[in-house]
């Protein structure tokens, strides 16, 4: 979400102008001239905010500044002034006056409020969020503190603090839909899609028709595969709302899935062209891409996927994430993982472990979800649904002095064994139903860290998934990610080549130290010939075949897949995907000599 969606009820006009008892006390002046002047502003001013709660806003402000003129410290009329340019986006001036109203008192809730909401609204969350905590400080008791304080954590990406917030209002305002709806994002942050469905259909019930928490609702039914539903809920707001450009663009996911492309396309068209967020309408692109590319038509897909990229670059700019770093880090790790220093670090191991888990690993989209998925329809395996174990302990090791990989030269047997430890109380903190089961630790890019992950478990064993390397940049330059390091490269396609060769490069040189404790397998295998392929993997795992594995497809439909192959893998394996670099060859033209080595170590020139 972004956080203009997050915010669309939290307005400042909701609180800071209809409610008259957070008004700022004017303090008493020395003389009585100046003790009858403050009286009248503060009647003018009272006045005024009954004019502004009507819609009168220019006649509010004009009192607003007419106050300031003969009592420039007004600390009120300033904040309501910051009201105003705010309800009119004037983010700079707004914020501007905020914070002399809070240099002229900063006791008052609702000052922090706005400043907090002003704030938001420029994506500078983590300070809004500071903001927010602090008119909590003040009033505790305060509904939208308490409302813009989860949902900052929620765009922070932080639910787990979100939620005691959520709980918190809807103890003291039990009927909150605001409350409701908030919830019901935490619990979809927290995988939890089904639980998150069941509130948004308690505050129906409060709420009948409103339109936030059916669009809520439909985008929750869309993540669990509900597909038909979630298109009537769509339907349903149209009647009540019609044009809202949100409700257009999920509409054209949903067809899209349905396999309606010519619908989907005009429901994407619309919801571009009627204005989106930012962060909506890189998704929008993104559809309306993928639907070109369902529909044969390359060229328009391509550019498509490219206007998607650009806008996410666009709105990624300002977080700093830093591609080259990620690849200079790639190349690093490759330099440090020597021979001799990796048999100089496992000599500092004097204790051997019998622990065994498989890191499952890859190319981003390379086909790891799928398998992951029928992997998971097996009794006998558990898999991490990439929360990743390793790169919690990766984690860990760039916080110790000298870094990752070079601090790794410093850690003695003592700290090589906590490490090992925290892997497994990840384990048991995350992952339910361990117990006698195969651990199957599935993190595509963890390809990077499998020097420390045989350090640590040198019994481990390594599955790693192949795709055509033309096929794999392509769909990588194709999806949308949440973009971090890594994923930064793949919003151009010449980076994205880089990152291939970068990533290829280093499992090519840790594959040459790992003796016969890996296995690569095809994802053209798997989707061409299914039975053998999993056969294979499963015999290298240790474990054998189970009937369950026919039923994967079904299982994986109840489930929240929470990777940008979720609509994808409740499909039928076909071969749609296979080979699809062809239809783009032209627009791969600048990358496919880089690519050209792995198509042939990999075995995919023949």
């Amino acid at each position: 979400m972004s956080w203009k969606n997050l915010f669309r009820r939290n307005k400042a006009e909701t609180q800071e102008v209809a409610e008259d008892e957070n008004q700022a006390p004017v303090e008493a002046e020395t003389g009585q001239a100046q003790k009858i002047q403050a009286a009248e502003n503060n009647e003018r001013i009272l006045a005024a905010k009954q004019q502004h709660r009507e819609g009168r806003i220019a006649e509010a402000e004009a009192v607003y500044l007419d106050v300031l003129k003969s009592d420039p410290e007004n600390a009120e009329a300033r904040h309501l002034v910051g009201v105003v340019c705010l309800q009119r986006g004037q983010l700079a001036e707004a914020e501007q006056h905020l914070r002399q109203a809070i240099e002229l008192d900063n006791g008052q809730a609702p000052y922090y409020s706005n400043l907090g909401n002003v704030l938001g609204a420029q994506n500078r969350t983590e300070e809004a969020y500071q903001c927010f905590k602090q008119a909590l400080n003040l009033d505790p008791q305060n509904l939208t503190a308490l409302s813009n304080v989860t949902t900052a954590l929620l765009s922070m990406g932080r639910a787990s603090e979100a939620k005691p917030y959520c709980l918190r209002i809807l103890e003291m305002v039990p009927d909150d839909t605001n409350a409701r709806l908030n919830l019901a994002a935490v619990l979809i942050e927290e995988r939890e899609t089904h639980e998150a469905i069941a509130v948004l259909r308690d505050a129906l019930e409060i709420k009948p028709g409103d339109v936030d928490l059916l669009i809520q609702l439909a985008s929750a039914l869309e993540l669990v595969n509900q597909l038909d539903e979630a298109f009537e809920v769509i339907e349903q707001v149209e009647e009540i709302n019609p044009g809202i450009a949100r409700v257009s663009m999920l509409a054209g996911m949903i067809s899209r899935r349905q396999g309606k492309f010519d619908i989907a396309e005009k429901h994407l068209k619309a919801a571009i062209e009627r204005g989106l967020s930012d962060e909506e309408e890189i998704e929008a692109f993104n559809q309306l891409g993928l639907t070109f590319d369902a529909m044969g038509n390359g060229k328009e897909a391509f550019s498509a996927f490219e206007q998607s990229n650009s806008a996410m670059a666009k709105y990624v700019g300002g977080q700093m994430a830093d591609g080259s770093g990620y690849l200079s880090e790639v190349a690093a790790i490759k330099d440090f993982f020597t021979d001799e220093t990796s048999r100089a670090l496992a000599e500092k191991l004097e204790t051997d472990d019998d622990f065994r888990p498989v890191f499952f690993v890859g190319f981003p989209r390379s086909g790891t979800t799928l398998l992951e998925q029928v992997l998971k329809a097996h009794p006998g395996l558990v898999t991490t649904d990439e929360r990743s174990p390793l790169s919690a302990v990766i984690r860990e090791i760039r916080g110790l002095p000298g870094g990752y990989p070079h601090g790794l030269n410093r850690l003695d047997s003592n700290d090589l064994i906590r490490l090992r430890q925290s892997f497994r109380e990840f384990c048991w903190d995350n992952i339910d139903d361990l117990q006698g089961k195969q651990l199957v630790d599935k993190l595509p890019l963890n390809i990077v860290h499998l020097g420390v992950a045989k350090l640590l478990f040198p019994k481990a064993r390594i599955l790693v998934a192949l795709r055509d390397p033309r096929d794999a940049c392509l769909s990588c330059f194709m999806q949308k990610f949440e973009i971090n390091h890594a994923m930064a490269n793949f919003l151009e396609l010449k980076t994205t080549g880089l990152a291939y060769e970068a990533v290829m490069n280093l499992w090519l040189h840790y594959r040459t130290g790992f003796d016969g404790s890996w296995l690569e397998y095809h994802y053209e295998d798997l989707v061409e010939n299914f039975d053998d392929t999993v056969t294979r993997i499963l015999d290298f795992i240790g474990v054998g075949w189970h009937e369950d594995i026919n039923d994967y497809r079904q299982a994986a439909k109840q489930r929240v897949i929470t990777t940008p192959s979720y609509r994808d893998v409740t499909a039928p394996v076909n071969d749609s995907a296979l080979a699809r670099w062809r239809r783009y060859e032209q627009e791969l033209t600048p990358i496919l000599p880089t690519l050209e080595p792995f198509v042939d170590v990999f075995g995919y020139d023949k």
